[in-house]
């Protein structure tokens, strides 16, 4: 989700419809009328919050996700745990009428774009390197084009035993310095499931989520002739109005875990 995304009561939890309240009756006591107590009236748990729509300008409906809120201006805060612990902030850059583009900005000073592409609400992601995770750094600087794509990665929205894809082909051309130029083609395949609605507690609070498990396989092959391959088996959780609260990422090395610290929604 580069993007990896207050407590907030479960999707589609109705309220049941309140009992009236019973009426008092008069019970004589001692030849004196009296009214009876009226019994407690129950308590009964509040219906999922409504979020009031962001201001205009500030959304796209065919980027509007219950899961990933999309609005300018909007930004998390994560705290990335593997080998080495870092933080970073994820803003949205950029919106407009059928896309937006997000980006981590580490502590550490690497710098992840992603570009995204929304269609009724499901939400494409169209950058080759990782939603979530590791992030690369150095003196290569690469020019990506797009080639094809089919399917998404957030649907409009989720319910457990959902199953989505997302197949994304992409020409590189990177430049290193004093090494000339490489050329390359990136296939990169997500296949997800949503699982189940659970409570999920991290530094920026409680939350009802839902658990998304996903298997990306990612196979990038060089002109030179090599080929490499990688495939990553992620947890995510996301709450509704919210948006990624945590991750964990794990492949042949120790997993890494992402963790939500602060959000703020315009």
């Amino acid at each position: 989700m580069s993007g990896w995304l207050i407590a907030c009561a479960a999707p589609g939890r109705t309220a049941p419809t309140a009992p009236p309240t019973p009426n008092r009756t008069l019970t004589a006591v001692g030849g004196t009328a009296r009214r009876s107590p009226a019994p407690p009236t129950p308590t009964l748990p509040s219906p999922t919050p409504t979020l009031p729509p962001p201001p205009d300008g500030l959304s796209s409906p065919a980027c509007a996700n219950p899961y990933l809120p999309v609005r300018q201006g909007a930004t998390w805060d994560y705290r990335l745990s593997n080998d080495v612990t870092d933080t970073f902030t994820r803003p949205i850059t950029e919106l407009t009428p059928d896309g937006f583009v997000d980006q981590d900005e580490f502590s550490a000073g690497a710098v992840r774009r992603g570009r995204w592409q929304c269609e009724n609400g499901s939400l494409i992601y169209l950058t080759p390197g990782p939603v979530a995770g590791s992030v690369f750094a150095g003196p290569m600087q690469t020019e990506v084009t797009l080639e094809s794509n089919q399917g998404f990665y957030h649907p409009a929205d989720l319910h457990p035993g959902q199953t989505w894809q997302q197949k994304t082909v992409f020409k590189g051309k990177s430049t290193l310095e004093g090494a000339g130029v490489l050329e390359s083609r990136s296939e990169v395949n997500y296949a997800c499931r949503a699982e189940a609605f659970e409570t999920v507690t991290v530094p920026a609070g409680t939350f009802e989520a839902v658990r998304v498990t996903c298997e990306t396989h990612h196979t990038l092959t060089l002109a030179v002739g090599m080929t490499f391959e990688l495939t990553t088996h992620s947890t995510l959780w996301l709450a509704r109005g919210v948006g990624l609260v945590k991750a964990i990422d794990k492949t042949e090395g120790p997993p890494s875990t992402l963790e939500l610290l602060a959000y703020h929604l315009p």
